[in-house]
């Protein structure tokens, strides 16, 4: 990104400039998390609102008012992707351009932990100075009382993270970690982001890992459980023995909750990709593969499987590939297995060209921009990578990046593509960027939808964006009797994250599936939204 010179006045729209690619990022030959984290940083000051942020003087006098000496050469360090970036530096980054706290913290510590090269280290503390112990009592105060936001529940994983024994009685450590996790299943956007983080510390480390999975254990396996997967991720962050052979009986279909398997086949491929499975685990997860992949279902519709499929090492495929009854489903992962892609590559290439021109394009900006290749990879790979996790990532960068709301508004109209498949990934977008502002287009098209994967995902979209209008719930309940069981349960969700009136009217069916689901949420109650989150 270029930021030299001085701004004109104001903020523009338009088509980008073309500009020479930046040297230390992407024509380096090497993009990864490094860089991603760096571009990170870099679009936050120089798409941000504040132009005087934007010139790197401008940022570096900021941070001197703060008593953060430096000069210009080691900003160009931190924002070149040429060195690994301490939590320190990301926070200080937040808190010049008033981001919310812990929000790049998370997404950089979340995409380094998945992505990275080498291990992760565990006092990555985002706070040079440690807390007080009164600030300490406070933080666990307000987790065991379920007063804590993400920024808080971030805080005070850092804060023990320092530390190898952290003394708490076993009622004040079960009382924390089930409001963690009992909020990862209502917890959206940032919030999500944060705790999931927040877990994921307490997973790495020594004391606190065993009264966490404990409270994983519980909620995942709780009757009649309705949102599993945001909590049984966290087992892909897990790599002994005992979590491998949890997600495998999980897996293997040790459950009635068709939810839980599904979550379980995602988290195999992670930790398949991860290398936490043994040999004794292939044939398990081909079996698994080979059913699912022998079905009759959509691509959309066994994304799980099929990224498991392209994770297996090639002679657990092959054994797999021989018992396929059609060339199509081995054509796909083939294909994949090869590219790394849901689609052919020119596809690919050719849907995303117009759609990261006009994000960029529909962007503001203090000055001309040269066109991001960065943006342009990670949209294509949040759209169509095979996977999960770098779907995943690449979604969250764009989501904590300015590009966010134009990002939205672009899938949203993808949203509505013919094509199936490409409809129900942007919808899946969506999930992590949140609704750009067009909350009541979301829950529109969430209620005509007629094909039913894609609309149980934009229903799920309703849903995450909380607060219903009388009508909208009363359409969306509408089509309750008539739809298929990803639809019902999606339909569930909405209402259930929106604290709908009709979701009582559901606890109160002659169908004993329908009346335990909603009562299920009636028991959880509805969407967290933290109050640092929202806008003024």
């Amino acid at each position: 990104m270029a930021d030299e010179g001085t701004p004109p006045p104001g903020r523009r729209r338009g088509r980008p400039q073309r500009l020479p690619e930046d040297p230390h990022t992407l024509s380096s030959g090497k993009v990864g998390c490094d860089q991603r984290i760096a571009w990170l940083l870099t679009v936050s000051r120089v798409l941000g609102p504040d132009p005087d942020l934007a010139r790197r003087e401008g940022f570096i006098a900021a941070l001197k008012e703060r008593g953060i000496a430096v000069d210009a050469s080691r900003v160009s360090r931190w924002e070149s992707g040429l060195q690994p970036l301490p939590a320190a530096v990301t926070s200080t980054y937040e808190s010049v351009l008033g981001l919310p706290e812990g929000w790049l913290v998370a997404v950089a510590n979340g995409l380094r932990r998945a992505c990275g090269e080498g291990p992760t280290v565990r006092r990555n503390t985002a706070h040079e100075a440690p807390l007080s112990n009164r600030e300490v009592e406070s933080l666990l105060d307000r987790g065991e009382q379920g007063l804590a936001t993400g920024a808080h529940w971030m805080r005070l994983t850092d804060e023990l993270n320092r530390y190898d024994k952290v003394f708490l009685r076993d009622r004040e450590w079960a009382q924390v970690t089930h409001h963690l996790i009992t909020e990862l299943g209502r917890a959206v956007g940032a919030g999500y982001v944060r705790r999931y983080e927040a877990a994921a510390a307490f997973i790495g480390h020594p004391i606190a890992r065993q009264h966490l999975l404990m409270a994983i254990g519980r909620f995942v396996t709780a009757p009649d459980a309705q949102v599993v997967a945001p909590v049984l991720n966290l087992l892909a962050e897990v790599p002994d023995r005992a979590a491998a052979e949890l997600t495998l009986r999980l897996l293997s279909g040790d459950t009635d909750n068709i939810y839980l398997r599904r979550a379980a086949s995602s988290v195999a491929a992670i930790k398949l990709a991860r290398r936490h499975f043994d040999e004794s685990a292939l044939p398990k997860l081909e079996s698994h593969v080979l059913g699912a992949l022998r079905r009759g279902e959509s691509l959309d519709g066994r994304l799980d499987s099929f990224d498991l499929a392209v994770r297996l090492p090639e002679d657990s495929w092959e054994r797999v590939a021989g018992g396929l009854r059609t060339r199509r489903a081995f054509g796909l992962v083939t294909n994949a297995r090869t590219s790394d892609e849901l689609v052919p590559s020119a596809r690919a290439a050719s849907l995303v060209a117009d759609l990261a021109a006009a994000v960029q394009g529909e962007t503001p900006s203090h000055q001309a921009q040269e066109p991001d290749q960065m943006l342009r990879r990670l949209l294509r790979e949040a759209l169509l990578h095979s996977h999960k996790p770098r779907r995943h990532h690449a979604a969250l960068l764009i989501a904590a990046s300015p590009y966010a709301r134009a990002a939205a508004d672009h899938c949203l109209r993808l949203a509505a593509d013919d094509n199936e498949l490409f409809a129900a990934r942007a919808w899946t977008v969506l999930m992590r960027l949140g609704d750009g502002g067009q909350r009541d287009q979301v829950v529109h098209r969430a209620v005509v939808d007629d094909r039913p994967t894609v609309r149980a995902r934009a229903l799920v979209n309703a849903g995450l964006g909380g607060s219903l209008k009388p009508d909208q719930s009363a359409a969306i309940a509408s089509r309750y009797d008539a739809a298929r069981s990803a639809e019902r349960h999606a339909t569930v969700f909405a209402l259930g994250m929106a604290a709908a009136p009709e979701l009582a009217d559901l606890a109160e069916s002659g169908d004993p599936e329908t009346q335990r689901s909603a009562q299920w949420w009636l028991d959880q109650g509805p969407v967290i939204i933290d109050r640092d989150l929202v806008q003024s």
